[in-house]
């Protein structure tokens, strides 16, 4: 495994009717990069038993703690340089090329680059001029700000942002974290040809679907979402579905 970069997400049991899909998602299309798998302390051993692999990396939070210190406490320990984070509820539904996430770790080493975002801004990528990524139609840009996830964040920064904001998992975007990341460098990376239209299925180290926003499901942003969950036979009728979430751009 690559010791440079590693793949965390954070989960929680009250959402383990989502952990069977992701599961098989991450282990079809993850190669040769660990993954961390950050859950609560409250889940019962025989749901992890039934879905954890072996294979990923197991820490647990205190339910008592806020989310950034959970988050904290589990970079703490863990060795790689760079971190991609994600929720639970980011499907991964194509390969994630470890020789991409390489490049992607390359361009933030030589650039001092804390934080790339998967998909970029549409604002951003039209008014500056951008750096190629060495992937037909991919692109660098420079961002003041950020979108919390997913992304590859260097893993110290990370560190700096959980122990100095004291936030819930609600407020990763909040006013004193958009603050906290303009004092960072930030970039994204987006094709330039499909950032109006598929900007996170055709993000370029993860492409992924949004399956919940607020608890409602994505299923208009995403019309194959709810056949990719009812092949797991995940209740996709007891909760309602998410009426706007970037229905723009996708």
């Amino acid at each position: 495994m690559d010791k440079n970069v590693c793949i965390l997400v954070y989960t929680h049991s009250e959402y383990s009717f989502i952990w069977e899909p992701i599961i098989f998602l991450l282990k079809k299309y993850v190669k040769n990069t660990d993954i961390h798998w950050l859950y609560d302390t409250n889940a019962p051993n025989e749901l992890i038993e039934k879905y954890v692999p072996a294979s990923f990396i197991k820490h647990t939070y205190n339910e008592n703690d806020i989310w950034t210190k959970r988050v904290y406490n589990c970079l703490k320990n863990i060795n790689n340089e760079y971190v991609l984070f994600i929720h639970d509820d980011w499907f991964p539904i194509n390969t994630i090329h470890h020789t991409i996430l390489e490049s992607m770790i390359q361009f933030m080493k030589n650039n001092s680059c804390d934080f790339l975002l998967s998909y970029s801004h549409i604002s951003t990528t039209s008014n500056q001029d951008a750096i190629f990524s060495g992937f037909e139609n991919y692109y660098f840009y420079k961002e003041d700000s950020h979108i919390f996830q997913p992304a590859i964040w260097y893993k110290s920064v990370f560190e700096e942002f959980c122990f100095t904001l004291n936030k819930r998992k609600d407020q990763n975007e909040d006013n004193d974290c958009l603050e906290f990341m303009r004092n960072k460098k930030c970039y994204s990376v987006q094709n330039i040809k499909t950032v109006t239209r598929l900007r996170t299925t055709n993000s370029l180290f993860f492409p992924h679907m949004h399956v919940l926003s607020q608890g409602l499901w994505n299923f208009d942003k995403y019309p194959t979402l709810k056949c990719l969950l009812d092949v797991f036979n995940v209740d996709t009728e007891s909760r309602g579905i998410h009426s706007w979430w970037e229905l723009d751009t996708q």
